[in-house]
C-alpha cells in the first residue's frame, strides 16, 4: 500500500464513490473523515473494536471518537502530513466493516 501523499485529482475520484466520506483538517493536516449513526452504544463499540483489528493488521491507525449510538472515524498519514492511498483503503475496509455489521442486526 502507497504511503505516498494523494494528488487532488486522485482524492477527488475517490470521494465521488465513497460520498459519506468527506475531507477535514485536523492541526493542519488532511484527513478522511465520516461519522456513522448506529442504533446504540454496542453497536458503535462493536464498530470501532472491528476498525480496531484491522487497524493493526494494517499497521495504521485512526482516530475515533466513540458515543451512544455513533463512531467518528478519522483516517490521516502524519507521516505524509495528509491522505495517502491507505487512507483510502482503510476507509473502504471501515465501509465494508459497517455494512457487515448491518447486514447482521437486519438479520436478526
Amino acid at each position: 500500500m502507497s504511503h505516498d501523499l494523494l494528488n487532488e485529482q486522485e482524492l477527488n475520484e475517490w470521494l465521488q464513490e465513497h460520498s459519506d466520506w468527506q475531507v477535514t483538517e485536523k492541526e493542519g493536516v488532511q484527513g478522511l473523515y465520516r461519522h456513522i449513526g448506529l442504533s446504540d452504544f454496542s453497536c458503535a463499540m462493536h464498530l470501532a473494536n472491528q476498525i480496531a483489528v484491522l487497524a493493526e493488521q494494517q499497521d495504521h491507525h485512526p482516530e475515533l471518537t466513540l458515543g451512544w449510538g455513533k463512531l467518528e472515524v478519522l483516517w490521516t498519514s502524519h507521516d505524509v502530513k495528509g491522505i495517502s492511498r491507505r487512507d483510502l483503503t482503510l476507509a473502504a475496509m471501515t465501509d465494508r466493516a459497517l455494512q457487515e455489521l448491518r447486514r447482521r442486526i437486519n438479520a436478526a
